[in-house]
């Protein structure tokens, strides 16, 4: 059975860097998003940085328990083994805290929590408890701080962090690890919501994708258990 890394959200931005990294470390990889025309245009890049490797894509909203379902199907089918699970989907909301509504509380926690939950616990129920399985959960830096403007934002990264925490508790001395990514803000689609926001100083995707896929991947027989990511500036 070969082994696979999925990552969610990985039809562009910080997703697309760090799917592009691992095959070109020789991973075979599925990439995971709602928008089928971004999946294809991230897969033709992702063939293009390997000749060896596999590069699948499937249209998945984390948040649907289905489209999980089918997820698993297609590992299964294709009797992969997942190594790594990059959990790294999340859409942003930048509004004020008397704003709120159901229908926006609904949104960003499904994209940033619920998501997260449900993919995780799926890969987990398919994964041979004897083969080594590495989470990757990455959140914000507003998972550790609460800003202005974010409340259901830090809400949902808050409640990431909570799960997070939990599930290295309960996977402890197991074969399944739990690594916490913190990073602070980068010049990605994520800001579209928020076009006031100057984010020219912000970081580059890339840089921020080597820095985790170093750490997961070239660990070295460490054990990284958190990371967090800013700027110089």
């Amino acid at each position: 059975m070969n082994k696979i890394s999925i990552i969610s959200g990985g039809s562009s931005g910080l997703g697309l860097e760090i799917a592009e990294l691992l095959v070109k470390t020789g991973r075979n990889v599925l990439i995971l998003g709602r928008n089928r025309k971004n999946l294809e245009s991230a897969v033709s890049r992702l063939e293009n940085a390997t000749e060896v490797n596999k590069a699948a894509a499937l249209t998945c909203n984390i948040g649907d328990e289905k489209d999980v379902t089918n997820v698993c199907n297609y590992i299964s089918d294709n009797q992969y083994i997942t190594e790594y699970l990059f959990n790294n989907a999340g859409i942003g909301l930048f509004a004020n805290a008397g704003t709120s509504d159901s229908a926006m509380i609904d949104r960003v926690f499904e994209a940033n929590l619920k998501g997260m939950i449900l993919l995780t616990s799926a890969i987990l129920r398919i994964s041979p408890e004897e083969e080594e399985l590495t989470i990757i959960n990455i959140m914000s830096t507003s998972a550790l701080l609460g800003r202005a403007e974010e409340t259901i934002y830090c809400a949902a990264k808050f409640g990431a962090r909570g799960f997070t925490e939990a599930l290295r508790t309960e996977l402890k001395g197991t074969n399944r690890g739990v690594i916490a990514v913190y990073p602070g803000g980068m010049k990605t689609d994520f800001w579209k919501a928020n076009e006031n926001r100057d984010i020219s100083g912000f970081m580059e995707p890339s840089d921020v994708a080597s820095q985790i896929v170093n750490a997961v991947v070239d660990s070295k027989g460490l054990i990284v258990s958190d990371i967090t990511i800013n700027r110089k500036k």
